[in-house]
């Protein structure tokens, strides 16, 4: 996990989980149904966010805290795995503990038509997807706050290269000039052969 394939890894999980407990505690938690004599099947709802406000705003919290992750590097990465560590524990126990909506539920109920008596409750699945994607977030900001500060920052691995001094190239001697040099000509050793037999290696045969 603390290397490139682990970071971005991470980041995609946190981000999916993030988004799962943002648009979970959205939607209905906790639901009720009775029946009252001379109306139909009365429901009423309690979504995540009514049951544990708290949680409704770390939904948004966790998906920033990973967008973060992506703009910092070294100890402030850290923290900010530190912090999503701490929001997706909150939404984790509030998705456990969600068992005080009686009272919504019955004001929910009166207001359309309950007047009292017996209903049932059930759990709706978005409750589980909050606490499951409040664990992924969990797992993803223990990652970060442990291995991203050894994690690149986003660009670094795009920056412009530094250009390079050109070196400059000898210009050619009069005599070169006339008849070409001797690379194009001759090779390193014909060129010693034909100076020590007395001949000019730069002009043609």
């Amino acid at each position: 996990m603390n290397g490139t394939r682990g970071y971005a890894l991470t980041v995609a999980a946190g981000l999916l989980g993030a988004a799962a407990v943002a648009l979970g505690v959205a939607r209905p938690w906790v639901s009720a149904t009775a029946r009252q004599a001379g109306n139909p099947l009365l429901e009423a709802s309690v979504s995540g966010a009514e049951v544990a406000p708290l949680a409704g705003a770390l939904g948004v919290v966790l998906l920033a805290a990973f967008g973060a992750v992506l703009a910092t590097r070294g100890v402030v990465r850290r923290v900010v795995g530190v912090v999503v560590v701490v929001a997706s524990a909150t939404v984790v126990v509030a998705a456990v503990r969600a068992s005080a909506a009686t009272d919504r539920l019955e004001s929910g109920l009166s207001a359309v038509g309950w007047a009292g008596g017996d209903y049932s409750t059930a759990t709706e699945p978005w409750r589980w997807v909050s606490l499951i994607g409040a664990l992924v977030c969990l797992a993803a900001g223990a990652s970060v706050a442990w291995f991203g500060g050894g994690w690149v920052s986003m660009g670094s691995r795009y920056e412009a290269p530094v250009a390079t001094a050109a070196v400059p190239r000898p210009e050619p001697s009069s005599a070169q000039g006339a008849t070409g040099t001797v690379g194009e000509d001759l090779s390193e050793t014909e060129a010693w052969r034909a100076l020590d037999e007395g001949r000019d290696p730069t002009r043609h045969p």
